[in-house]
């Protein structure tokens, strides 16, 4: 008699039938094994289907007849899982074997966590992070904890404010509590959303540094595009119209006009990007009806009182922030 699958670990694809290869190999030498893999995929043309057929016949095949983007991909996974967790994972990730062991233990350890977040380390440069766990300024905006920065650094595990999805496990009763992925972000700023609402609902997230994964950051999207650019410009906007709370809101407005104007120096002034920029911008104010009606329904269900949110969320003034946007800003690499 074939066991429940403990975690369902699901994998969005879009024209990255190479990407799989290496991923899909990672998850055949974890050392845990009760899981599935579901793989969704988002109308390729690159053959990525006939392979996956082929080489993986023990995974669901979902054919989606559009690009439904990042979330609206693992929304139409998590309809055919079946575990009481459920993991996201990039096509271009590669999972140490004790990956998955790692956060499914760390997930049971304790009930109040309800996402743990892997230590992504990049591709190119295997001796730095690109995420350790994700954080949110007071402006709302996410970012990744120790980008760039040595990966012994993080060796501890602690909380944090929430996990990039490109490598995270999910609890299933978190997600029947809180929702889950927005499909309205289509891609970008769709983890920080979920991380927010999760910290309002008074679920924990828990950085465990020993699940590790290789990440070829931004190998299916491009770095920077104009469609990142766009979605990156108004799902920003979506995560401070729908999560922060009034009383923050007017305490951080300065924030998010400093945001706002850095935003505007890095993607219009210093990447030319004026175009996606703005309508993302325009698109945002434009679907502000729609967002406000959630965030109606996310406000009512708070938990957590201000004070809690005031000590996750990172200042937009820190040192080290202000260090890493300036140089950011400044870097003609």
């Amino acid at each position: 008699m074939r066991h429940k699958p403990e975690v369902s670990v699901i994998i969005v694809n879009w024209n990255g039938v190479e990407l799989l290869r290496k991923c899909l190999e990672s998850l055949r030498q974890q050392t845990y094994r009760r899981f599935e893999i579901i793989i969704v995929d988002n109308a390729s043309t690159d053959g990525s289907t006939d392979f996956v057929e082929r080489q993986v016949p023990e995974a669901k095949l979902l054919r989606l007849a559009r690009n439904s983007g990042f979330a609206g991909g693992n929304i139409e996974g998590l309809k055919a899982a079946q575990g009481d967790y459920i993991a996201l994972l990039n096509n271009d990730t590669v999972a140490a074997p004790e990956w998955l062991y790692e956060l499914v233990k760390a997930m049971e350890a304790d009930p109040r966590v309800g996402i743990c977040a892997s230590k992504l380390i990049m591709h190119h440069q295997p001796d730095r992070i690109d995420s350790a766990g994700d954080g949110c300024v007071t402006s709302g905006h996410g970012f990744k904890q120790g980008n760039r920065e040595a990966g012994s650094d993080y060796r501890r595990q602690q909380y944090v404010f929430g996990a990039c999805a490109a490598a995270a496990l999910y609890r299933r009763e978190m997600i029947d509590d809180i929702g889950f992925l927005d499909e309205d972000f289509f891609i970008n700023c769709e983890d920080t959303d979920l991380n927010f609402r999760a910290q309002l609902m008074g679920w924990k997230c828990l950085f465990v540094p020993t699940a590790v994964v290789v990440h070829e950051v931004s190998s299916t999207l491009g770095k920077m595009g104009n469609l990142s650019v766009y979605y990156l410009s108004r799902n920003e906007e979506f995560v401070w119209a729908k999560n922060l709370p009034a009383r923050l809101m007017i305490r951080y407005l300065h924030h998010k006009l400093i945001q706002e104007l850095g935003g505007m120096a890095y993607f219009c002034i210093r990447l030319g990007k004026w175009r996606p920029y703005l309508r993302g911008k325009w698109d945002a104010l434009r679907l502000l009806p729609e967002v406000i009606l959630k965030r109606k329904e996310i406000q009512l269900r708070k938990r957590v009182d201000h004070h809690y949110l005031e000590t996750i969320l990172t200042p937009i003034f820190q040192k080290k922030l202000l260090k890493d946007r300036l140089k950011r800003l400044l870097s003609f690499h």
